[in-house]
């Protein structure tokens, strides 16, 4: 628990008790010493005015004309027990000689003190010291009529100032001291005060810092401890609606955290599966390259055999040519004959084993192409030229297993043939032109089967660029494969990365749920503070000062458009507001306290001279000046001659001049704007100005409005011959040609406009000029001889 002399209020009191002792040595040593010099000054007046009086005393000039020693002393002598703070009284005759001297303990060296001849004296920090001479002049007609004055005597009297001027300081610094243990006691009521307030602020702020955002401070006042505690409260209500938000975020975090680990532990599970299926169809596709190269490699060895058949197929036809024509002497050759007879039979099944071979070629081939297609429908799109290969293949297997059976026929055909030449050989010549046409059937059949070998060669070569075509297909389909396959492991990669990421969301989301629930907020107020719209939430302040009649008739035209409106006076101080509200501010003084406050809030200013617009507010409203449209729009009736205007205005740029020029040029007229820093030598520098203009017009200044200003600009217009346009209703009293004074009415009803604007935008506030009032001299016009018309609406002053 903190001691007691740690709390503000202990902190404020001892600043006060020093303060004060300070103050009551420095102010109090200050005051008394101006009291001791007003003190000698009511010294001197009264020394001077009591000999003023003696030398009015007819008893004392009676003595002093008759040297009567005793009785002037016995004037002093009770002129002293009357006065307690007199030191000495002495009286002089006409011939320098001491009539009369009495004293408090003073001796009579302070004659020397004193000029005799010069009517002076030398004073002290004790004492003052006063000489007067009597002379027979004044002696109220005594004297002989003609007589010339002479000098009866002269007077000198020292008053005590030591005794009085401690007395004076004494009671100086007991007033001092008096005021300030009230001061004290006042200040310290009031810091009390001041600190119950703080102290429940305190407890509010450290409820709030321990996240009770369910706490509760009251405090009405419409101080800065009232704007501090509203503060407060709106943090206190903008925290909770934020905590309301994120505990909703939390939850719908942790939700989708949730909802996207899981999805993210499926996708893996099933890149994985990918993976696998891509590395099995991976080995498959390496298998079926390797059956590729081996049928490629036998589909040339058929197309090596296919051509020793071609080659031998031709050499059987040429053998059989001879036979024809040798065929007179097949006796003689029957020997040869049958060696070649037997030789063909032996060809004959050389080739039935070739033909063999490229049948088994053909199922192994017709094998292949149904495992491609099988392989090419498992790879999806990117197999489907290998399923059309593979189609073609299966087909030319198909052919060539056609073309194989029809060769298998044709050797049964020879092998028949040759059994039947052989029976004819073995006849012998009996059957010599049987043989011949045997022999001449035997040459056809050779010709078909040369034929058959012919196309058998052709089959076996297409067959090999078949399989050359497949095992590219299938090159291809196994580099697709391996990209397949590294494709599926990165996405497994990149998809478990996202699974660490779900889990650290949902880790992060749940941390911030249980971070969100150590507030405790009351969730349906704090919802409904976030979704109430800003506009519904903002304030409309008006500050004003009743006790000024013109600022009273502002606001009530305000308020007549907004009769619910908050206000507020500027002995209050600065206003509450909060970023978003709207603070009409009426009247200089209010202004001041609305454009310097903290906060970003709009103002709003209405009825202010010459307003500073610069700040950290959004700052707009209605000025003090009159419309500018409306005083040249009366001047071109006036004077519809004119053309040049000298306008004088106050330092700087005032706001209402851009305005005047843009409403001169739609009125024909040029303004020459000439800015007023100082009036001193006004006399001699205005005759130069005004010198070659039509008409001079005074924007709203304080010191134009000066009687003693405002009568020496009207004059000198009115010694030219040049009408002068003021700003007041005074101005056309006393002589201005025109005047364009405020309607407080109307800036009330524009500043309202101005106010509902800034509360339906939330961003820049228009500067407006609202209309004024029309004064117009019927005198001055006719001095002037300005051939114009009064402008319709105007009051006349005749």
């Amino acid at each position: 628990m903190r001691q007691w002399w740690t709390s503000l209020v202990a902190r404020a009191i001892a600043l006060l008790v020093v303060g004060l002792a300070v103050t009551s040595v420095l102010v109090g040593s200050l005051f008394a010493r101006l009291q001791a010099n007003r003190f000698r000054s009511e010294v001197e007046r009264r020394g001077t005015s009591m000999l003023q009086i003696l030398d009015r005393h007819q008893d004392l000039r009676l003595a002093l004309s008759l040297h009567d020693a005793e009785a002037a002393r016995g004037v002093l002598g009770q002129v002293l027990a009357s006065n307690s703070d007199i030191a000495y009284l002495g009286a002089v005759d006409g011939d320098g000689r001491l009539a009369a001297f009495i004293s408090r303990g003073a001796t009579e060296r302070e004659l020397s003190k004193h000029d005799l001849q010069q009517e002076s004296s030398r004073s002290d920090d004790g004492t003052s010291r006063f000489t007067r001479r009597v002379s027979s002049g004044q002696d109220n007609g005594m004297g002989l009529p003609g007589e010339k004055a002479t000098a009866l005597g002269t007077l000198v009297m020292g008053i005590r100032t030591d005794q009085l001027s401690a007395a004076v300081a004494r009671q100086t610094f007991a007033m001092v001291a008096s005021s300030g243990v009230v001061l004290v006691a006042t200040f310290a009521a009031f810091f009390v005060i001041l600190s119950r307030r703080l102290r429940r602020m305190v407890r509010f702020a450290e409820e709030l810092a321990a996240g009770d955002l369910a706490a509760v401070l009251r405090d009405d006042g419409e101080d800065e401890v009232g704007r501090l505690a509203r503060a407060l409260l709106e943090l206190r209500n903008n925290t909770r609606a934020v905590v309301a938000e994120m505990r909703d975020a939390a939850v719908a975090l942790e939700t989708t955290s949730e909802e996207v680990f899981d999805g993210a532990t499926r996708q893996l599970e099933h890149s994985r599966a990918q993976a696998a299926s891509a590395a099995d169809t991976e080995r498959t596709v390496d298998a079926l390259r390797e059956r590729f190269a081996r049928a490629q490699s036998n589909a040339q060895a058929v197309l090596d055999v296919a051509a020793s058949s071609a080659t031998s197929s031709r050499e059987g036809e040429e053998s059989i040519a001879q036979a024809v024509r040798a065929v007179s002497d097949l006796g003689e050759q029957i020997d040869a004959n049958t060696r070649t007879l037997q030789d063909l039979v032996e060809r004959t099944r050389h080739v039935g084993r070739i033909i063999d071979a490229v049948r088994d070629l053909s199922a192994e081939s017709k094998m292949l192409a149904l495992n491609a297609a099988i392989v090419s429908s498992k790879s999806g799109t990117a197999g489907t030229g290998f399923t059309v290969i593979a189609h073609e293949v299966r087909a030319l297997a198909d052919r060539s297993q056609h073309s194989t059976a029809q060769v298998q026929e044709i050797l049964a055909e020879i092998v028949r043939g040759i059994e039947r030449a052989t029976s004819v050989v073995e006849e012998g010549r009996r059957r010599a032109e049987s043989g011949r046409a045997v022999a001449g059937h035997a040459g056809e059949a050779i010709r078909r089967l040369a034929d058959a070998i012919t196309r058998s060669s052709r089959a076996a070569t297409e067959i090999a660029s078949g399989t050359r075509e497949q095992a590219d297909g299938v090159n291809r389909i196994s580099g697709a494969v391996q990209r397949i396959a590294r494709s599926a492991e990165e996405g497994a990669a990149g998809i478990g990365r996202l699974e660490g990421a779900s889990r650290s969301i949902r880790e992060h989301s749940a941390r911030m749920r249980a971070l969100v629930q150590r507030y405790r907020i009351a969730v349906l107020g704090a919802v409904a503070l976030a979704f109430l719209p800003a506009t519904a939430r903002a304030d409309l302040i008006l500050l004003t000062q009743r006790d000024v009649p013109q600022y009273a008739q502002v606001a009530s035209a305000f308020q007549r458009a907004h009769p619910n409106v908050r206000t507020m006076e500027v002995e209050s101080g600065a206003p509450a507001a909060r970023d978003g509200d709207v603070v009409v501010a009426i009247g200089s003084k209010a202004f001041d306290l609305a454009r310097t406050a903290p906060g970003t809030f709009t103002v709003v200013l209405a009825a202010v001279l010459n307003p500073e617009v610069s700040g950290h507010h959004a700052i707009g409203g209605v000025p003090m000046e009159a419309r500018p449209a409306d005083a040249l729009a009366a001047l071109k009736a006036l004077a519809p001659s004119a053309r040049r205007v000298l306008v004088l205005h106050p330092p700087g740029t005032p706001p209402v001049l851009a305005e005047a020029q843009a409403a001169a040029a739609r009125h024909g007229l040029t303004l020459e704007a000439r800015a007023m820093a100082d009036l001193t030598g006004l006399d001699r520098t205005f005759p130069e100005l005004a010198a070659s203009v039509d008409a001079v017009w005074l924007l709203a200044d304080a010191r134009f409005a000066r009687p003693d200003v405002a009568k020496y600009l009207i004059g000198a217009c009115l010694e030219r011959k040049i009408p002068l346009i003021g700003f007041l209703e005074g101005m056309a009293k006393v002589g201005a040609a025109l005047a364009v004074a405020a309607d407080f009415d109307a800036i009330g009803r524009e500043a309202a406009k101005v106010a509902g604007e800034a509360l339906a935008r939330h961003g820049a506030v228009p500067l407006r000029f609202a209309p004024g009032k029309l004064y117009v001299n019927a005198r001055t016009v006719e001095e002037l001889n300005l051939t114009g018309k009064i402008p319709a609406g105007a009051e006349v002053i005749r």
